[in-house]
């Protein structure tokens, strides 16, 4: 089993899969990922450094693992980062990565 893919994971505990429990600030990551990507030409597109990018503004963010059920609640909490907030947080990611490419 690889350890860095959910590739073969059995996500059930008594009879009830976890397998769509995801962080939402992921999504919202990729989000603002592809919106930078779309705008600054400038950017590395190399696998490295959009996957450094995506890694250190997750790294970034506090993980907000969710039931896909309860979306609108997360969206009404104090927990919920702004996309505003993700979005500020991935371009400081690409900016790191643009001045320190591991590559």
């Amino acid at each position: 089993m690889e350890i860095l893919t959910r590739d073969g994971i059995d996500y059930s505990v008594a009879g009830h899969s976890l397998h769509e429990i995801v962080n939402y600030n992921e999504h919202l990551v990729l989000k603002a990922l592809r919106q930078i990507y779309a705008s600054d030409k400038s950017l590395c597109r190399c696998p490295i450094c959009v996957e450094d990018t995506f890694a250190l503004a997750l790294n970034a963010l506090p993980p907000r693992y969710i039931q896909p059920t309860s979306v609108q609640t997360y969206q009404g909490s104090v927990h919920f980062v702004s996309e505003e907030h993700v979005r500020a947080r991935v371009a400081d990611a690409a900016s790191k990565v643009r001045n320190r490419p591991n590559h």
